[in-house]
């Protein structure tokens, strides 16, 4: 009888320990600065701030990111309460949907900056054929083309406005857009208008050639999308197909979410999954 007592005793000490040796470490991983866990979700926060920002959504990154993380712990907490593996199911979406989305409109938004931009240097051309300097004709250009570059041109002219200089402002332009043919567009104004050349005529001969580029590219997107598709497809069928599992029969999942070798199923399936994702993307991404 002695002997059970000291062991329940220990094993409740033990159990005791245990909760407050994680509590610990979980405070720990909060806490410090420099543990993984805060470098890892600074980092996130910032990507969402440049996606947002660059963008013009007036929304803060850490708040999109607090969000996801609410939904989050809500769907663990309806999963541990009602024993549904659904709200486990769904949750990575909510982990990865924001940012993959925010992206996406991303490249959408740099897609058609550079479909706007050999239309934007004959603009600029012509204005510079009226008007000699280049904030004027910014200016005039800004107010012609449409967005999002109009958007973009305005920020240029708001920088230079309260005291950025032009070229620094065309280069943040740059910087901010990320896009090669947008960058040595700019580039192809800033050299000239620094050496003095006959800039509407090189603006005139980019924009030929911008022309001729999207339409190569024209052509590599239409051979290249019906790829796209048979990969976006092959990328959300597992789900589909999960879910339908699991209004099927809710309980012939559950080895998965319960064993060790559900675990270490979903873990490897899940790896595989994400690699077969960037090896399609990379073989369907031709640079021209």
């Amino acid at each position: 009888m002695n002997v059970s007592a000291t062991t329940m005793a220990l094993g409740w000490a033990g159990l005791v320990l245990s909760v407050v040796g994680g509590v610990a470490a979980l405070a720990f991983l909060l806490l410090d600065p420099a543990s993984f866990v805060r470098v890892g979700w600074k980092n996130y926060v910032a990507s969402l701030e440049y996606e947002l920002r660059f963008q013009l959504i007036k929304q803060t990154g850490e708040r999109v990111a607090l969000t996801q993380l609410a939904v989050f712990g809500g769907l663990m907490a309806g999963a541990a309460a009602f024993g549904d593996l659904l709200p486990v199911l769904v949750s990575p979406l909510v982990v990865f949907a924001p940012l993959v989305v925010l992206r996406s409109k991303h490249d959408e938004r740099v897609r058609l900056l550079e479909e706007s931009l050999d239309g934007w240097l004959l603009m600029l051309a012509n204005a510079l054929k009226a008007s000699p300097s280049l904030g004027e004709a910014l200016q005039s250009s800004a107010k012609l083309i449409r967005p999002p570059f109009s958007e973009e041109l305005d920020l240029v002219i708001k920088e230079n406005k309260l005291g950025t200089p032009l070229d620094q402002a065309l280069l943040n332009m740059s910087t901010r857009i990320k896009s090669r043919i947008i960058s040595s567009s700019l580039a192809t104004v800033l050299v000239g208008r620094q050496t003095g050349g006959d800039l509407p005529s090189i603006l005139e001969q980019s924009a030929s050639t911008l022309r001729e580029m999207a339409r190569l590219e024209g052509v590599v997107r239409t051979k290249t999308a019906e790829g796209k598709m048979q990969a976006t497809v092959l990328a959300v069928i597992p789900f589909v197909l999960l879910f339908a599992l699991h209004q099927v029969d809710n309980n012939w999942l559950r080895p998965l979410f319960q064993t060790t070798i559900g675990y270490v199923v979903l873990m490897a399936a899940t790896i595989l999954w994400a690699s077969a994702i960037l090896v399609a993307r990379r073989i369907l991404t031709v640079d021209i």
